[in-house]
């Protein structure tokens, strides 16, 4: 997988912010589905495929801008993260709860990938209780993430919005990255 890619999910973002601080907030959400559309397309073309996350991040903004075009209001397309982070939290949570983290079973399901010396630390018992401890605090990163992107979207400027609602989830990325290796 490309790490551009990871990057280019939040073009759209940024897009209709830079949009929308101009003061046309039907552009704004046109170009945020344009910029999803085009997200989608380089992902089929780079890698042949369009993965789910990618197909749920752009159906999203397609669902969220369309209530923000519907309504007049931004504030529709401004909780769009706090909507997908809630879901990947509980998803991420539920999957913790049930002994089976979702990130153990990602790589269970695509270990064939990785080239076969990386493919054999990646099957470490000490590698699946990182993963274990990663998967559940990414879980309550994505919530805490949900609901301080929520908080700005509803009291904080644009610009602030897309720093929390955008690389604001890398920070969490990292965070529970830290925590889970300690």
């Amino acid at each position: 997988m490309e790490w551009f890619l990871i990057l280019f999910d939040f073009i759209p973002l940024l897009v209709f912010v830079i949009l929308d601080s101009l003061g046309k907030l039907r552009y704004a959400v046109l170009g945020a589905v344009l910029a999803a559309a085009l997200e989608l397309g380089y992902s089929y073309w780079a890698l042949g495929t369009i993965n789910s996350f990618s197909l749920l991040f752009a159906g999203s903004v397609l669902v969220f801008a369309t209530l923000s075009y519907r309504f007049n209001n931004p504030i529709f397309f401004l909780l769009k993260p706090t909507f997908i982070g809630s879901i990947m939290g509980i998803v991420f949570l539920t999957s913790s709860a049930l002994h089976q983290p979702l990130l153990l079973t990602t790589l269970d399901r695509y270990v064939d990938l990785f080239p076969p010396e990386l493919r054999l630390r990646l099957q470490t018992p000490t590698m699946a209780a990182i993963l274990t401890r990663f998967n559940l605090y990414l879980g309550f990163g994505f919530l805490i993430h949900a609901l301080v992107t929520a908080w700005a979207s509803l009291r904080l400027n644009r610009w602030w919005w897309f720093a929390v609602s955008g690389p604001g989830l890398y920070l969490v990325f990292l965070l529970a990255a830290l925590v889970a290796l300690q």
